[in-house]
């Protein structure tokens, strides 16, 4: 048999399998589902974190086996890395998520990602925004929109995407 659930755990519980395997009991016995006396293989599925507000929570979802073995390739893939052909160079532009994950698809497949970013990393982005907020000062270089992450590293995180018009984005989220 199996099921799937969500729990919602702090993160200092994230790694405690005794306290995961707990929660995991309790979610299914809300469920209807008994595991007195049973085998249980719970298998991650995703893992998101929820930020807002102060308090972090980690959402964890599982599909769990009971009395049965996980089929093996149940759980995320692990990506496999090739030797970059250093006779094949593509130029990436920025570092923003497109950036980012053209180069690593682009690593999958052998091909060696040079990316070129206008801005600066992430500390001296922060001192540049704040200057744009606290003095007015606007960095030509460095601001909201060019810097290490793109447009979204300072974003309050309203823009996304789940549509499926614009594929499958598991694959990502499991990365």
């Amino acid at each position: 048999m199996t099921a799937e659930l969500s729990i919602i755990v702090p993160p200092e519980k994230e790694k405690d399998d005794g306290f995961l395997r707990q929660e995991i009991i309790r979610a299914l016995g809300k469920n209807g589902v008994q595991t007195g006396g049973h085998d249980m293989h719970p298998v991650l599925l995703k893992r998101s974190v929820d930020a807002r507000r102060g308090k972090i929570k980690i959402f964890l979802k599982y599909r769990i086996y009971i009395d049965e073995v996980p089929p093996q390739g149940d759980s995320a893939p692990v990506p496999v890395w090739r030797h970059a052909d250093s006779g094949k160079t593509v130029v990436i532009i920025g570092s923003g998520p497109a950036g980012l994950f053209g180069a690593l698809r682009l690593l999958e497949h052998g091909i060696r990602p040079l990316i070129i970013e206008r801005g600066e990393d992430c500390p001296a982005r922060k001192r540049d925004i704040a200057a744009i907020s606290t003095r007015g000062i606007v960095g030509t270089d460095s601001n909201y929109c060019f810097g290490a992450g793109g447009a979204g590293t300072f974003s309050d995180g309203k823009l996304y995407t789940r549509s499926t018009k614009r594929g499958d984005n598991s694959g990502i989220l499991r990365i």
